[in-house]
This record gives structure tokens, C-alpha cells and sequence, in this order.
């Protein structure tokens, strides 16, 4: 995955520089050298990129563009587990590349780069209390408790979101009961909804939902978490792993909810009689503790309130889109043999060269998509209901669509294209009940492949005139070659063909006979 992973950073900076964001800002932020974002910048601006009313290039042609079409790795990569021994055993630079060079040929300051970015983690920097800035928002989860849920008549742990704006200290927060994709970007939208904008730059933890591997260098960010970002036009900047101070306003937030407004509402439902608190009275507990309590407090260093101090920072936000978001949720799957990936309990057709394959499969509420590392393989309509196949013809392999195909109706339609007789005898066995003589059908249409439609069309009417519609006699008239016969005899109307050595009718009749033998 380090090519797609280096693929989505360079669309990252990309959407940077589609900003107006300078080389030296974005190296900053993302720590991609000014060589690598140069080159972007001129590949970008040859294929007009960098116009903000372009569509962005998928990942395929961005890898295709930036590296080529024969990309490939470090050449230290072959030589990993041995510069990983050598570190550990604490060897200098110098030794890694005098050992090195005797297989490679490569400078020590190369060797020095790639032991630092692939093998040593890199020391943290020391953290610097950033300043209230404008149009940033930090998100997060926290757990609230177990509280009862009388929809499903059991207790549930209930979790908080946050999204918290960082320089008014203006919050939207929601009570949920899990820390999945889905509810994680609806949150979002709803929080988008709640400030009516969108901001600049969105900061979340390193959960699963938002991000997939962290690093000190480069989060691979969700596939569904940038769908969302480029839909409404945010970039996300994700903190450093271990490092919540880089989000502390919302940390903080979180604390506020929990020992102020949670700490107070669970003592008012004991006042109530309810040790566990009761899901359907937090939500309008909470936004009346937002109205009179939360939103009007003063924010020390600021002495004003989030609500005064959010008609500041409101001028910041962008518009919102004019289509609300569907969500997007991404997932792993492999290849069946029947060529089918299985997902939410239906079967999806994928092209059979694809079979065994690990791929990845986008899902909204109305079409899942399948992509086969940047390759998009296969797209369907979402199936409505579960346990369904949903086929593309164009998707099986050539064993597969003719098994497809097996069918009364394409059976005598591929007869008739043989010819009327093949097609009169297909419809005389498919008739013939209680048997099912699709096999036999389909055996016919077959000998048009060995012996030619011609053949095979004459030995069809053969055996009718011999009163004999049956796969095998067709297939002896074929073998023996009794269809290239001369046409002069014909078949009388019982059948019987009239042959050259056959005895007159009635010959062997006793009168016939007797003045014969004298």
C-alpha cells in the first residue's frame, strides 16, 4: 500500500495548491519536500489541474502522471531487514553504507535518508500553544456512560461528539451510541449544518474512522473521511499520534460536557428516581445546557462568549454545498471464485480476471463501487434487498455466460441461427416431457462448432425424416458421415428411405415367392 498511500498525499497537495497555498506553506504542514511539491506543481499545471473549476484526477492518473507507468520502489527496499539489524545494533551512517555499497551503489546521505524515514521513529518536536485561529475545527468522541435505552430496552454506552470550533469555542455537540464511519461523517454534516458553513481545516483524532494508519510523517487518511473533505471543501489535518494537546480544545470540551453538563443531569434523573440515566432525556437536556450555560459563558483570555465571538468567526466559514453529502463507507473484500465480492449480505459480479483479488469497495446509499488497487473494476446499483446477486453480463468469463445462458428461449434462438431444421428438432426435444432436454440441445448447437452450422443443419433434417429427434442420432449421422449422402433418396411418408438394393413392396408376399422359386 506505499504507492496508494503516496498517492493520496500528492491529491492532498494537490487540493493545496488548487488553494493558493504556497510551496512553502504546504512543505511546512505536510512535510513533503519543495522538490516533490514543484514537480506536482509543474506536472499540474500541463494538464490544467491547478483551475479550480477542473474536476480533481482520480488516483490512477495521478500515480500514471507523477511516476509513470513503470514506477517503482526504493532500491534500499531490498536491503530493509538488514539496515533494520543495523540500527539496532546501533551502527553509525557511515558503517550502514560501507557494508551496503558492496551489493548497492548509492551515497551515504541516501542510505542516512532512508534508515531516518523507513526505519527510526522520529523524536517529537516540542509542542508550541497555537494560537486561536479562524475557520479550524477539532472533532472527538468521548465516553459519557452506560445509560438505558428504552427503544431497545437494554442499557448502552453513550458516547459524545464534538466538533468545536477554535477560535470562538463555538461547539455542536450530539450524543450517540457507537464510533463508526457512518456516524462519525454524519456528525460532520450535521455539525456543517449547525454552523451553516463549512470550515477551512478539520482536525480529528487518529480513530479508525478518520484515519487509518498514524504517523508522525503521513496518516493515511479514510478513503470515506476525504470523500467527505472534498465534497465540502476542508482539508483535513490530523494530529500527531499520542498527541491530544494538538486538539486540546476539543479534549477539553469533552471534560466540560462530562463534569458539568453529565455530571449535573445524571444527579437530577437519581432526583428522578433512575440510577441510569434515560437516552431520550439527554439530547434536549444537553441543548438547553448549550442555550443557557454553555453558549454565554465567557471564554477566559477573550472575555467574550462563544456565541459573540462566533459572529466573528462565522465570516470564515465556506458556504455550504448545495447537495447534502451521501455518505460514502469503504471496506475490504476478496474476489470469490464465482466471481462475486460479498458485502451487507448480497453478491456483486466482478470481472473474472480478477478472481483471488483483494479489493475495495465504496458503498452509498444508492451504488457500491469496486476498485482493484487505483483500478475502478466494477460499479452496481445497490441491491434492494439482502441475499441478492446483482450480475453484469459483461462481467463473466466465457464458461460462465454460457451457463447463463442455458435457457428454453436462447437455446432455440442460437438453434435457429444453425438453421429451420436444427431449430424444428431443439423445439421437438425441448417438448418431449416430462425429461428436461436442455443438455441435448445444447449438445447440437455444440457439433456446430466441430462440424459447422451446414453439417450439422443437414443431420438434423436427417434424423427427422427418419423419425428420429435425438442428440445421439445426430451426432452418428455426423460421425458417419450420412449427411453428405446423395439427396436422391428420399424418405417416404413413414419414414423409410428408399435404398438401391431394397426388394420391390410386397416381394416377399407368398404368391410373389412361389412363382419366383419355380
Amino acid at each position: 500500500m506505499a504507492r496508494e498511500k503516496t498517492v493520496m498525499e500528492l491529491r492532498d497537495i494537490l487540493i493545496r495548491l488548487r488553494l493558493g497555498h504556497g510551496i512553502k506553506k504546504i512543505s511546512r504542514e505536510t512535510g513533503t519536500h519543495r522538490k516533490v511539491i514543484r514537480k506536482l506543481r509543474s506536472i499540474s499545471a500541463k494538464k490544467d489541474w491547478l483551475v479550480p473549476e477542473a474536476e480533481l484526477p482520480n488516483e490512477k492518473a495521478l500515480h500514471r502522471a507523477y511516476f509513470g507507468s513503470k514506477a517503482s520502489g526504493h532500491p534500499l527496499d531490498r536491503f530493509r531487514k538488514d539496515l533494520e539489524t543495523y540500527s539496532e545494533d546501533g551502527l553509525s551512517y557511515v558503517v550502514m553504507h560501507q557494508l551496503i555499497r558492496e551489493r548497492v551503489f548509492c551515497s551515504e546521505s541516501t542510505v542516512r535518508r532512508y534508515v531516518q524515514a523507513h526505519i527510526e521513529s522520529m523524536r517529537p518536536q516540542e509542542v508550541v500553544r497555537r494560537a486561536r485561529e479562524r475557520g479550524v475545527m477539532e472533532v472527538d468522541f468521548g465516553r459519557l456512560g452506560v445509560v438505558y435505552d428504552p427503544r431497545e430496552r437494554r442499557n448502552r454506552v453513550a458516547y459524545v461528539f464534538s466538533a468545536r470550533l477554535r477560535y470562538s469555542s463555538k461547539a455542536y455537540r450530539d450524543v450517540v451510541y457507537d464510533q463508526t464511519q457512518e456516524t462519525f461523517w454524519e456528525c460532520h454534516i450535521r455539525a456543517f449544518d449547525r454552523f451553516g458553513g463549512v470550515p477551512q481545516r478539520v482536525v480529528p483524532d487518529n480513530l479508525k474512522a478518520a484515519v487509518v494508519k498514524a504517523s508522525f510523517s503521513d496518516p493515511v487518511v479514510n478513503r470515506g473521511y476525504r470523500d467527505l473533505a472534498e465534497h465540502y471543501g476542508f482539508l483535513i489535518d490530523p494530529c500527531l499520534p499520542y498527541h491530544p494537546q494538538h486538539k486540546g480544545g476539543v479534549e477539553s470540551d469533552i471534560k466540560y460536557v462530562k463534569k458539568n453538563f453529565f455530571a449535573a443531569f445524571r444527579m437530577r434523573q437519581k432526583e428522578r428516581g433512575r440510577d441510569i440515566p434515560v437516552t431520550d432525556d439527554i439530547l434536549p437536556a444537553l441543548r438547553e445546557w448549550e442555550r443557557t450555560v454553555a453558549d454565554i459563558r465567557t471564554i477566559k483570555g477573550m472575555g467574550s462568549s462563544p456565541d459573540e465571538l462566533f459572529v466573528q468567526e462565522s465570516a470564515s466559514l465556506k458556504p455550504l454545498p448545495r447537495d447534502r453529502f451521501d455518505i460514502v463507507s469503504w471496506s475490504t473484500g476478496t474476489v470469490r471464485p464465482d466471481g462475486r465480492v460479498y458485502f451487507d449480505r448480497c453478491r456483486y459480479s466482478v470481472p473474472d480476471r480478477h478472481i483471488g483479488k483483494d479489493v475495495l469497495v465504496a458503498s452509498d446509499t444508492r451504488r457500491i463501487r469496486v476498485f482493484c488497487g487505483l483500478e475502478l473494476v466494477a460499479s452496481h446499483d445497490r441491491a434492494k434487498g439482502p441475499h441478492q446477486d446483482v450480475v453484469n453480463p459483461d462481467h463473466l468469463g466465457v464458461r460462465a455466460r454460457a451457463y447463463m445462458e442455458h435457457t428454453r428461449e436462447k437455446l432455440l434462438s442460437r438453434a435457429k441461427d444453425i438453421g429451420d431444421a436444427a431449430c424444428e428438432l431443439s423445439q421437438a426435444l425441448l417438448d418431449d416431457r416430462p425429461v428436461a432436454r436442455e443438455r441435448s440441445v445444447h449438445g447440437i448447437i455444440t457439433l456446430a462448432g466441430k462440424y459447422g452450422a451446414l453439417r450439422v443443419e443437414a443431420a438434423c433434417r436427417r434424423a427427422l425424416e427418419f423419425d428420429a429427434p435425438r442428440y445421439d442420432a445426430v451426432k452418428r449421422i455426423l460421425e458417419k458421415k450420412l449427411d453428405l449422402l446423395d439427396a436422391s433418396h428420399p424418405a417416404d411418408s413413414h419414414g423409410q428411405g428408399r435404398f438401391a438394393f431394397a426388394r420391390e413392396a410386397g416381394y416377399f408376399d407368398a404368391h410373389s415367392y412361389r412363382e419366383e422359386q419355380s
